[in-house]
């Protein structure tokens, strides 16, 4: 099967500004993540994906080896396609090209690549300088740090670069390599000295670095050479690492089975990627380079298809078997629960299981624990599989490692119940020795805080517990009181009115104009991408071509920050349920239609943050919400089908309601914690909170109290950037609004929740 997915774009032109008619060259990385190896008869033709999608080049199609860097490309191999291209003629215009993939048969497939350009006047001639020397770099080659190179947290490492002055001047000490976008905390300093090189010279560009916090998503960070004047010139260059998480003291590589370097990968026989379903390969890998094996859950995954049947996977599942028949010196010493009737299929039950644990991490063996992936989900208690890989024992607890990130963490505050022990959090161990090598558990990171036994508990999860944010830092620094604009798109003078001076934070929905939002007088913007499925299926390019508009001029007014959709788990927005057409039928459907949403948004506007939408929370059931009425899937089922799109997004979203005061303090505020201990890197905006209470029985005085407390609690969690009410104001919201919407005056509630 051919599939192709966008890795990064370059140019050597600054194209927001590109004098019209003037050449310039585009060049794309894209990686082949499916099963074929392209070659002769593969090309790279213009399409029209986007209505007036132009033709920028001498001709619509190229063999890959007119302009691609190698002429065949296999499976996980990257490949840059460059094309000269000539901007039109016209000034002050926007234009788009498409480009894609083909097939020998002619069949496009793979990420659409393209690019957007604003043209402006071309210099007159008498402003033209005059014929003279100019400054140009080329990129030669990574002296240091491949793209991809997993680095763990908080070491430091030096990337370089060779590149070549394709100049006619000389490069001086007055020249600096300069940094130009991606992650600013990989580096102290923002420009470095560069080596003087004289015209067709190579020289060694060199970046000292820190790897940031772990994370599944790999980090760039952009440079280019500027001159004496401070002038851009030449290629880019830039570094892209995976951070891995620090395990020190234990000889164990820490894998995520997220990784953007296999993630993709079908893993084994079956239809399954690594990504979804690839849990157990990633602990055993992880194990393996334990007993002194160099294997990642790419490579074991490719080294088990080449077993024979019965000895590397069934479809997607791989044989607990698997590493004893790959590697000699390593035993599989069975399958074992620590209670009867776990759920665990070929296992054994030994009741002194905790003990037989405990002696083989002793002994420097290894053992991999099968968990229950959510034991808070009261729809799905004791059937979801997982597995992770146990790193010590801490107390009355065990340190393991995650394969859904590759960090340590707690067994219990993770996968535990308030409530019930140690040995009802596993469902079965996985014995693995090696009669050579032994895991060296040396010294031991910090200790993770365990689940507190004495945790209140309600249906959504648990109201307290060790709570972490390790993600980007949030500008502000401290959790924002927002408010959601109006429901109806467009605000009104009574809507800037009563929101001016109170609201820190505005979040808007496309459509509204730069005008309206800016009205609201806000130190910070979000948007809500928004289109109306009511039943009908919107393609993913239909809705990014929809949005896209709206999203350009919020660029250009400064927002960055965009919720993609709305509750996704429901049918009058999207979901395909109960003879109710729709877009995806499932979380795992909508998280490929966000995922391929994001990146052609991001491959058009480079330097937005596109976030996972809230869900409706709650579990099966029809609903009616003012007009709006369907069947709802319920949120923790659709989140967890949908937990490799969340690890993709930029930021994450949560709807949470309440009825009462005590629903504040235990259902809502739990359900933001939960999201928070599952989710620790990534900042969380709480983008629709109130009480919808539809019979309008609780006192006005109450809603704004209740209001406030969740503000307040929130505000005490981690990495939380905002929480918008929902909602100022909109026709057939009375019982969620501040203001009437008839004659724009309050409800009273806002004057007791600030």
């Amino acid at each position: 099967m051919n599939k192709a997915a966008f890795v990064s774009f370059s140019t050597n032109a600054n194209l927001d500004t590109l004098p019209a008619g003037s050449p310039f060259k585009a060049t794309w990385t894209v990686r082949n993540v499916g099963a074929t190896t392209w070659g002769q008869g593969y090309t790279v033709a213009h399409i029209n994906a986007n209505k007036g999608s132009q033709l920028l080049t001498g001709k619509a199609s190229y063999t890959l080896a007119e302009v691609a860097s190698k002429s065949s490309v296999g499976p996980g191999e990257n490949v840059d396609i460059t094309l000269e291209m000539t901007a039109p003629t016209k000034p002050h215009h926007r234009f788009f090209t498409d480009w894609q993939l083909k097939d020998p048969q002619g069949n496009p497939f793979g990420d659409i690549i393209w690019l957007r350009l604003v043209t402006i006047a071309p210099p007159k001639a008498e402003d033209k300088p005059a014929a003279g020397p100019i400054n140009n770099s080329k990129y030669i080659d990574d002296h240091t740090i491949p793209d991809g190179t997993p680095i763990q947290e908080g070491k430091s490492f030096t990337k370089q670069w060779v590149v070549k002055n394709n100049g006619d001047l000389p490069w001086t000490s007055a020249y600096r390599l300069v940094w130009v976008g991606g992650e600013s905390r990989m580096t102290g300093a923002m420009s470095h000295m560069i080596p003087p090189a004289v015209p067709g010279e190579e020289v060694v560009l060199s970046v000292p670095m820190v790897a940031p916090p772990a994370r599944a998503e790999a980090y760039t960070s952009s440079w280019r050479i500027h001159d004496d004047q401070n002038r851009a010139f030449g290629d880019s260059f830039w570094v892209k690492i995976q951070s891995t998480a620090n395990v020190d003291g234990f000889g164990i590589r820490p894998y995520s089975q997220n990784d953007p370097q296999w993630k993709y990968h079908k893993l084994g026989h079956g239809p399954k990627t690594i990504g979804e379903f690839g849990c157990l390969l990633s602990c055993m890998a992880m194990a393996l380079t334990g007993f002194g094996e160099n294997y990642t859950p790419l490579s074991l995954n490719n080294a088990l298809l080449n077993r024979p049947a019965g000895q590397g996977f069934d479809g997607s599942n791989v044989f607990f078997m698997a590493p004893a028949y790959l590697i000699d010196h390593v035993k599989f010493y069975d399958n074992w629960m620590p209670l009867p009737n776990t759920g665990a299929t070929h296992a054994k039950h030994d009741p002194n299981l905790l003990s037989r644990i405990d002696q083989e991490i002793a002994a420097g063996q290894a053992v991999i624990l099968q968990v229950d992936q959510d034991p808070t989900d009261p729809y799905t208690y004791g059937t979801e599989q997982h597995w992770v890989l146990v790193l010590a024992k801490q107390g009355n607890d065990y340190l393991v490692l995650d394969p859904t990130d590759g960090r340590p963490v707690s067994l219990l505050a993770r996968y535990g119940y308030a409530g019930r022990s140690l040995a009802e959090a596993i469902k079965s161990a996985l014995i693995y020795r090696s009669d050579r090598v032994r895991i060296q558990r040396g010294a031991q990171p910090p200790a993770v805080e365990p689940m507190k036994e004495s945790m209140a508990v309600s249906d959504i999860g648990q109201t307290d517990g060790a709570l972490t944010y390790t993600g980007p830092a949030w500008e502000f620094g401290r959790m924002l009181i927002g408010v959601h604009d109006r429901a109806n798109r467009h605000p009104v003078q009574a809507d800037w009115d009563l929101a001016r001076g109170r609201f820190e934070t505005v979040k808007v929905m496309s459509g509204v104009s730069v005008e309206e939002m800016q009205n609201y007088r806000a130190k910070f913007y979000m948007c809500r991408l928004f289109e109306s499925w009511n039943g009908r299926h919107v393609p993913v390019q239909d809705f990014v071509n929809t949005v896209a508009n709206d999203i350009e001029r919020l660029v250009n007014a400064g927002v960055t920050y965009f919720e993609f959709h709305n509750e996704p788990n429901l049918t009058h927005e999207g979901l395909r349920y109960k003879g109710v057409a729709g877009s995806w039928s499932n979380g795992a459907e909508f998280g490929q239609y966000f995922m391929e949403g994001r990146k052609l948004l991001r491959q058009r506007f480079p330097g937005i943050k596109v976030g996972f939408p809230g869900l409706s929370p709650g579990a099966d059931a029809e609903y009616h919400f003012g007009h709006d009425r369907g069947f709802r899937l319920n949120d923790v089922t659709f989140l967890h089908q949908a937990e490799a799109a969340v690890r993709a997004a930029d930021f994450l979203c949560v709807h949470a309601y309440y009825i009462s005061m005590q629903e504040v303090e235990t259902e809502a505020i739990a359900l933001v914690k939960k999201y928070r201990r599952m989710f620790p890197d990534k900042l969380m905006f709480i983008t629709e909170f109130s009480n919808p209470d539809p019979q309008m029985k609780t006192p006005i005085i109450d809603k704004g109290k209740q209001a406030k407390r969740f503000y307040e609690l929130c505000s005490q969690i981690p990495g939380i950037g905002a929480a918008y009410y929902f909602i100022i104001s909109g026709s057939g919201w009375d019982h969620q609004a501040l203001r009437r919407d008839t004659d724009g005056r309050s409800l009273g509630v806002i004057e007791h929740m600030l």
